[in-house]
């Protein structure tokens, strides 16, 4: 499978709603806490989700970007935030 093809997954079409001007929203939440000190924070990015082409794939290498699950992958999704929101989070 060349890499062209590797692009063009299903995943591709699951990102697609076939309608004109209307994208798939997703969101990704990212918490940390501190159990000793008894805080934290926690962020929210909502948006339309696309995929990174294989021409962009080489910034993510030089960037240092790595899976947040570990392991080896091939599938790269970007969000374009259109809503940030987070709290800091106090006395657990």
């Amino acid at each position: 499978m060349s890499s062209a093809q590797r692009w063009a997954a299903p995943w591709d079409q699951d990102l697609r709603t076939g309608l004109e001007g209307v994208e798939i929203q997703v969101g990704f939440e990212v918490d940390r806490i501190d159990e000793a000190q008894h805080e934290g924070w926690s962020v929210l990015i909502q948006g339309p989700a696309h995929h990174i082409s294989a021409d962009e794939l080489p910034q993510l290498t030089d960037a240092c970007v790595t899976p947040w699950a570990g392991g080896e992958r091939h599938l790269y999704i970007r969000i374009t935030p259109h809503r940030v929101i987070g709290r800091r989070i106090h006395n657990l």
